[in-house]
């Protein structure tokens, strides 16, 4: 069997569970962007509890395009935009029974908001900024940290996402 298919076939059974309770107010999330989420690069969970400080992927990769609309998936209060590494980022902070412990990343993303803006949930928070690098292709790095811990954000919006077909 092709080692490909093999590794596609591990990736698919590892995939995280997603749970329909998405927050403590047992909200679902609306997805960061419109139509099917195909996740190019998933959150690396295992290695991440492994070492906190180490190499993993601390988010997910969603397969997108240049110029598409960025949402916010729930409400929330803009807590940093700016540029790191030249690419364009923005961070909500997110209320709740968590306090304002709960904050979602999205790069690239380039965005009109400022720092103290709110959005409300279905939102447009910006556009994909450049192509990123998932065989060509542009994506929205989407990230969750919840208490200094990352997390997978997949799991907000209780429905099951598609992987792309790298045959």
């Amino acid at each position: 069997m092709d080692p490909l298919k093999i590794c596609l076939t591990l990736l698919i059974a590892l995939l995280p569970t997603f749970s329909a309770d998405a927050s403590s107010s047992n909200e679902r999330w609306v997805s960061p962007l419109a139509g099917k989420l195909i996740v190019g690069r998933t959150f690396d969970g295992a290695a991440y509890r492994a070492n906190h400080y180490g190499r993993a992927h601390r988010g997910v990769d969603l397969l997108s395009e240049v110029g598409a609309q960025v949402f916010a998936p729930t409400d929330g209060v803009v807590a940093y935009v700016g540029v790191i590494n030249s690419i364009p980022i923005i961070v909500l902070a997110h209320a709740g029974n968590h306090g304002n412990k709960l904050r979602t990343t999205y790069l690239p993303v380039e965005t009109l908001l400022m720092v103290g803006d709110l959005v409300r949930k279905a939102d447009p928070i910006g556009n994909i900024a450049s192509q990123s690098h998932f065989f060509g292709k542009a994506v929205l790095h989407w990230g969750e940290r919840l208490n200094g811990e990352y997390k997978n954000p997949l799991r907000r919006l209780g429905a099951p996402v598609i992987l792309p077909r790298l045959s």
